[in-house]
């Protein structure tokens, strides 16, 4: 069909100069939406809150050593005598990581000569040479039976004949405790100590158990007896740790164990045998019974079973059968747990039994018992120190608080023990916030680890001027930033949305965003291209 001469033609329509201008601003202002505000505030929000960390000088703690400075002073009636064992003493700890002692003579005058006793001797010595906390002195003594003899003060007697080695051999052994400490810092976990940091706090239950009080009517006001031997003398080795003491009966409450009877020569003509092996189970069969209230604090327990008469008297056998009463008292211990006393009725009350006559009322005999749980109490609080050695012997203690000696080197070793502890800790949470790059580090958690690092340099520091009550509180101080630090909730925030969680959201909602965003770059060329074209 032809085309009329007058029909119209068909033009493709000019697109407006205008319309291209805003179509352009448009796409730039979503550009710049997405791209320099919409990334950036995603970025900002996404990120994961990490406060700043001594992170290298954490690393570097364990290149420096924990070293600990003692005075020692050595007395003789002849100076050079005194001269002669210090030099000895100085060679035998010149290559010692530990330690760093200072030997000092004591020179004799008229009033040392003249004292007629060792404690007038000790008396006159403290006075003219006052010595700190954890300090030590040898005092030449010549009428001595022992070699050396450990007082219940910071000081040894040692008969005119003693060596340096046998010196030697009590500073480490006894006084200063070398091997306690190498345990302690041996990193080879064979060889390492598997006791735990002294806590900062303890709750200490004392417990008496009476399965059958219809039948046995034991009388004791243990809460008097706890306030009498137990409160004084946590009071007097509080340095470390803070207690609190209770007290408490507990009725129908009975051991879990075989027991076997075995015949003597008693009135009542037999007893019987708890064996050894057995112990563990007994503490498991109570220990439900044992909290007076739940706390968050560790628990010693101290128990006092009185058993009825039906199965008194128990005494404790090993697996050689040999019984293991000692001074009349069966009891044993379960580090950390507590100790238990088995307090046997009186014979009277249960010949009475036997003959089947009314049950007789009887008073627990309260300084036995208590006796035996102070002593307890040394162990389970790592105080006391029972390694014998020939020719060295202890004073016995005739006082409710610990020798001084001992007490101080329990300081000085849980002081050590503290640090030791929180750099593990520290270093070892370093190492896993450095490995896991999206856990939270909130300023309270950066400022317990700061403060931690802060007092390990400082514990170590004060070790070494010869102030050992100040490390000691700067040492237990960081060892609970750093318990704090590492048990901190906020840690766990975000322990289980990674990064590859993170993205796995995150993407799905903005990659639809950004396809307009690349479409709108490549328009924007088209349209540069065109106008490059026109010119």
């Amino acid at each position: 069909m032809e085309k009329t001469k007058n029909s119209p033609v068909f033009k493709p329509k000019r697109r407006d100069k205008n319309e291209d201008k805003f179509r352009i601003g448009a796409t730039v202002a979503f550009i710049v939406v997405i791209i320099v505000v919409g990334l950036p505030m995603w970025w900002k929000t996404t990120t994961v809150y990490r406060v700043s960390l001594p992170s290298s000088g954490i690393g570097r703690l364990s290149e420096r050593p924990i070293r600990t400075a003692v005075e020692v002073g050595i007395y003789t009636q002849q100076p050079s005598r005194a001269q002669l064992l210090i030099t000895e003493l100085q060679a035998a700890f010149s290559d010692s990581d530990i330690w760093a002692i200072t030997f000092t003579k004591l020179p004799p005058t008229t009033k040392t000569i003249e004292a007629h006793t060792p404690a007038a001797l000790e008396a006159i010595l403290l006075k003219t040479h006052p010595q700190s906390v954890g300090d030590f002195m040898f005092i030449e003594w010549p009428k001595l039976t022992e070699e050396l003899l450990l007082t219940t003060e910071r000081s040894a007697l040692m008969r005119s004949d003693a060596t340096s080695n046998k010196l030697a051999l009590a500073l480490n052994s006894k006084i200063l405790q070398t091997y306690r400490i190498n345990e302690i810092l041996s990193k080879n976990e064979r060889l390492g100590t598997k006791t735990e940091a002294p806590q900062p706090a303890y709750d200490v239950i004392v417990s008496v158990l009476n399965p059958k009080p219809r039948l046995t009517y034991a009388q004791w006001n243990v809460a008097l007896a706890v306030q009498t031997y137990i409160e004084p003398f946590l009071a007097q080795v509080s340095d470390i740790s803070n207690y609190t003491v209770r007290s408490q009966w507990k009725y129908r409450v009975s051991i879990d164990a075989e027991l076997k009877q075995v015949r003597d020569s008693t009135k009542l003509g037999r007893h019987y045998a708890l064996q050894e092996s057995a112990l563990p189970h007994i503490l498991t069969s109570i220990a439900q019974n044992m909290t007076a209230s739940i706390t968050d604090k560790p628990a010693i327990n101290l128990v006092v079973y009185i058993p009825p008469c039906n199965t008194a008297p128990i005494h404790i056998y090993n697996k050689n059968n040999e019984m293991l009463t000692q001074q009349g008292v069966d009891a044993f211990i379960s580090p950390p747990w507590g100790g238990f006393i088995i307090a046997n009725p009186p014979e009277h009350v249960c010949l009475a039994y036997n003959k089947n006559e009314a049950p007789v009322p009887y008073y627990v005999n309260t300084n036995d018992n208590m006796q035996v749980m102070l002593s307890q109490l040394h162990k389970l609080l790592d105080i006391s120190n029972e390694l014998q050695i020939d020719g060295i012997k202890s004073v016995a203690l005739e006082q409710l608080a610990p020798r001084r000696w001992e007490y101080e080197a329990y300081i000085r070793r849980s002081a050590i023990k503290h640090i030791a502890t929180a750099t593990n800790t520290l270093q070892s949470l370093i190492k896993l916030l450095d490995q896991i790059s999206y856990i939270v580090i909130t300023d309270k958690v950066g400022a317990e680890i700061t403060n931690s690092y802060a007092d390990i340099l400082a514990a170590k520091a004060a070790l070494l001027e010869h102030r050992l009550l100040d490390a000691s509180a700067l040492a237990k101080r960081a060892f609970v930033a750093s318990e704090r630090g590492f048990f901190d909730a906020s840690l766990l925030a975000q322990l289980y949305f990674p990064d590859e969680q993170k993205y796995a959201i995150y993407i799905p909602l903005f990659l639809p965003i950004m396809v307009p965003v690349v479409t709108s770059f490549k328009m924007l060329y088209k349209q540069k291209q065109l106008k490059h074209k026109q010119e």
